[in-house]
């Protein structure tokens, strides 16, 4: 399609790449590229990521749309005058009290007395509801003069956004529209009707990139984990609070701009990867009663009580290969349970030696999950409201156990198992003697 363009008499050819937060939007521009590329073509990736304006203008925009009715034709002086203040602030103090503090002093003299408090608590509460997916967090008026320039083969200076400190930085770098017959443009607002309507009359190849929302919501907290000083908590949250709403309400409608509609879950090898490795040797109880002569001849250590949540979607392939798991925990005897860990597992593989290695991502642990969920009930009402479902639910009960000096633990699973799972050092002696009891 790009190639028809060229030949319509268009010097070059636009490719518009759209979709959901962390469909692959990013991945699909550098795939084009390295084809084209094969293909003897030039071409750049422009990243709307990079006209991001950043937390400096992002929270006092918000603040002159919403308290002053945008009258403060002040704004951009406001906002460079906190951007110091803030962009080597760690990412959750952005705008706290000890902020605000430093701040006032910095801009009362662009606002009167009664506009700087109302100001001031402004930026409290519109930093409280953040949401880096809407539209106005980008210069989408910026990045088209951006593309239309280089289309007429112009030079612009290349745009640069810090995911880390979340502010435009200083770039000396410089794209020659001269240099390429393709510019592929990548962002989630790159079918954003005020971007189409400022390139109308410019033919484009309009794609749009979705997923399921299990491949969504887990790349984009592994992103963030591994790219944003945010936490996964704050993540969390506002995927929830906004980040969803925005994907429905300001980026799915452009999806009936695209000329071509592709649908990017969970790869394999992003199954493969995960920040913790695990292996288990783990083997079927069948022998109850023999179950129980083992726990009487040992030293219990603990008993812990778990109910496991297994998150996933419609259709949802693979689900064996990608288990989303909620896990709650009780300290009064399974009586109550309460938030204890969110956690992804990826695709299992085979050691040489026959173990079973899993790669596991620690979404939340038990002091950041209570930051999100307090109980049972708001974690359900968030995923079952934004498109996931409960495929199962597994009461159980763990007994780790001293067996003549070998650490056991013994899985209970309500109406459905029990296993045992043992050490990786144990001898083959003690392993069979184990086994003996229980198989």
């Amino acid at each position: 399609m790009g190639e028809e363009i060229l030949e319509s008499g268009q010097k070059k050819a636009l490719i518009l790449i759209s979709g959901a937060s962390s469909s692959g939007k990013s991945y699909g521009a550098s795939y084009l590229h390295e084809m084209l590329t094969k293909f003897g073509h030039r071409s750049c990736i422009i990243s709307l990521d990079q006209y991001n304006v950043g937390l400096s203008h992002i929270i006092p925009n918000k603040v002159n749309l919403n308290y002053f009715n945008s009258s403060l034709l002040n704004i951009n002086e406001i906002c460079k005058a906190i951007k110091p203040i803030i962009e080597n602030v760690p990412f959750s103090s952005k705008y706290s009290q000890e902020q605000i503090e430093k701040i006032k002093p910095a801009i009362s003299s662009f606002l009167k007395n009664d506009q700087l408090d109302l100001f001031l608590e402004g930026l409290k509460k519109e930093w409280a509801k953040l949401n880096f997916d809407e539209p106005s967090v980008y210069d989408l008026l910026e990045a088209s003069k951006d593309i239309k320039d280089l289309l007429k083969e112009k030079t612009i200076a290349e745009k640069q956004y810090s995911k880390v400190i979340s502010e435009r930085v200083a770039s000396n770098s410089f794209i020659n529209g001269k240099d390429y017959s393709f510019i592929i443009v990548e962002g989630i607002y790159a079918l954003n009707s005020l971007l189409l309507t400022n390139l109308k009359g410019i033919k484009a190849v309009k794609n749009f990139i979705d997923g399921n929302p299990k491949s969504l919501f887990l790349r984009r907290l592994i992103r963030d984990a591994s790219k944003t000083s945010a936490s996964a908590s704050f993540t969390s949250k506002l995927y929830f609070s906004s980040i969803m709403d925005s994907y429905r309400q300001t980026i799915l409608p452009s999806r009936n701009q695209a000329d071509l509609i592709l649908d990017n879950d969970m790869s394999f090898s992003e199954l493969r990867s995960g920040n913790l490795y695990k292996t288990k040797n783990a083997y079927t109880i069948k022998n109850i009663e023999g179950m129980n002569r083992l726990i009487s001849s040992s030293k219990l250590i603990e008993r812990i009580y778990e109910k496991d949540f297994y998150v996933a979607c419609e259709n949802e392939k693979q689900e064996e290969n990608n288990i989303l798991r909620f896990r709650e925990r009780s300290f009064d005897g399974g009586k109550t349970y309460r938030p204890s860990s969110l956690v992804h597992k990826g695709a299992p593989k085979w050691r040489k030696d026959n173990k079973i290695v899993r790669p596991v991502n620690v979404l939340l642990d038990e002091e950041s999950i209570l930051d999100v969920w307090k109980d049972e009930g708001s974690f359900l009402y968030d995923f079952l409201t934004n498109g996931f479902e409960i495929n199962r639910i597994e009461i159980k009960t763990k007994t780790r156990l001293l067996y003549k000096n070998i650490n056991l633990t013994i899985f209970e699973i309500k109406d459905r198992m029990r296993y045992i799972e043992l050490q990786d050092d144990i001898s083959n002696s003690a392993l069979k003697e184990i086994l003996s009891l229980v198989s």
